[in-house]
């Protein structure tokens, strides 16, 4: 069972270099202690806004269901895409599904300032996810997609680095804990001769 979530600022991981690994990360701890980071449909308008998806997305609980739904294909696509194998074809059932639904259209104002109109603005947001997940997954950014290199952290992420050797989801707090271990590692060691 999924744990509810810590409700604190910032709680969502952003910075993961693509909106669809971003929304990835709403699922926490993925490989051992879940945290579920959309609990209620305020959860998702929340990170919809935050992760500049889609701002004043009114979402339902049937959206969140279906966040979640499409989440879950969404990560299975990219590990069978990074791995080399095929995804399964009810993942990409649902996110061919989700791609083909209708987006907000751009309207111009009287101003000439641009706005996005549609009938539902956060099933919009989840088939662009979807759209930007084939882009993803069929683009040159797949090869720089990442795993965390700390073991309990569940979270991809593209290397942008110019070495393209970046190990971390980031350094502030997967990078400092490693940094943060190994020099208390080094200072027992000390201690001990």
């Amino acid at each position: 069972m999924v744990a509810d979530p810590v409700r604190r600022k910032g709680e969502f991981r952003l910075g993961l270099g693509h909106p669809v690994l971003e929304l990835v990360a709403t699922l926490a701890g993925r490989h051992s202690e879940p945290l579920e980071r959309l609990s209620r449909p305020e959860d998702l308008s929340h990170w919809l806004e935050r992760s500049k998806v889609a701002g004043g997305a009114d979402c339902d609980h049937a959206h969140l269901v279906q966040a979640r739904e499409l989440r879950e294909a969404l990560y299975r696509l990219v590990v069978a895409t990074r791995e080399g194998r095929s995804p399964a074809a009810p993942d990409l059932e649902l996110v061919n599904t989700w791609a083909r639904r209708p987006t907000p259209s751009p309207q111009l104002d009287a101003s000439l300032q641009v706005t996005f109109v549609g009938s539902d603005t956060c099933g919009a947001a989840l088939a662009e996810l979807a759209r930007a997940a084939i882009e993803l997954v069929t683009g040159d950014e797949l090869h720089k997609i990442r795993n965390c290199a700390n073991p309990t952290c569940s979270l991809m992420f593209i290397d942008h680095s110019r070495p393209g050797r970046r190990r971390w989801c980031s350094m502030e707090r997967c990078g400092n804990r490693d940094k943060t271990a190994r020099y208390r590692t080094r200072r027992r060691a000390g201690r001990r001769a």
